[in-house]
């Protein structure tokens, strides 16, 4: 076959096309040599379960974002390219804002059930879109007081969801796939970091972000955080600004 260009290669989720900015499919298997008593090479063996990732940065462009429900036990299906895959569990989103950018949105998933088809040549059309710009993008509790930040110039939200996967003798695919830890963290670039953390960290007021278009819509769901700080950074160059970075944490299970 002829090589495909990303304008031919749709990505879906649950049935829903995305305006990805980039994609990755992978598919591991971690394979090991089997010798004999004199040494010789026998076979090839799985030492470990298939381990097989679905990684897409898109924008957000409407009022709903359907990948920010997959966070608890739910999993989901979809293709890429024609290559198709069920079974799939989120274990990443992360939201990247930074002014008169648009709104990035990274995920990755882990695939628990395989793929089938193959790599094949497809397109989807649509009108023009109004994607969610950092310009816009309302911010709340960011300031001095709460977080020793008043101008923050780049903000990086991630939710982690770590998942247990229970394989049962027999059976390629695992039985069920448990929700473990579920974090969420916040690192906010800006002019400054306020007072020194302890061993402790510090509490903050909940800080909520709502991603807006440039015509001021609303574009995905409000994103939250809490916690606390659990590290601080300054830093400066020559001829420079001295630059603020902290990050907050928060366990949600």
């Amino acid at each position: 076959m002829n090589f495909i260009s990303y304008n031919d290669c749709p990505i879906s989720i649950n049935g829903e096309n995305f305006y990805a900015v980039s994609a990755e499919l992978s598919s591991r298997s971690a394979v090991e040599g089997s010798r004999v008593a004199d040494g010789s090479l026998d076979k090839y063996a799985s030492a470990s379960p298939h381990d097989a990732t679905i990684s897409i940065d898109y924008f957000v462009t409407g009022q709903d974002e359907r990948i920010l429900f997959l966070t608890g036990n739910t999993p989901c299906s979809g293709s890429f390219g024609g290559i198709e895959f069920s079974g799939a569990y989120l274990d990443k989103y992360s939201v990247n804002i930074k002014p008169y950018k648009p709104v990035q949105i990274s995920t990755s998933f882990r695939v628990f059930s395989g793929y089938k088809e193959a790599l094949s040549s497809s397109s989807f059309y649509s009108t023009g879109i109004d994607v969610a710009n950092g310009a816009r993008s309302d911010l709340a509790n960011f300031n001095e007081d709460n977080l020793g930040i008043n101008n923050p110039i780049s903000i990086d939200y991630t939710i982690s969801c770590e998942r247990i996967p229970n394989f049962v003798i027999g059976s390629e695919f695992p039985q069920d796939v448990i929700l473990g830890k579920v974090k969420k963290q916040m690192t906010v670039m800006g002019e400054n970091i306020g007072g020194l953390i302890g061993y402790s960290g510090k509490g903050i007021a909940e800080v909520s972000i709502t991603p807006k278009t440039i015509n001021n819509i609303s574009r995905g769901q409000t994103l939250v955080c809490g916690g606390v700080v659990s590290s601080q950074r300054l830093s400066v160059q020559e001829n420079g600004l001295v630059g603020g970075n902290i990050s907050i944490e928060e366990s949600i299970r």
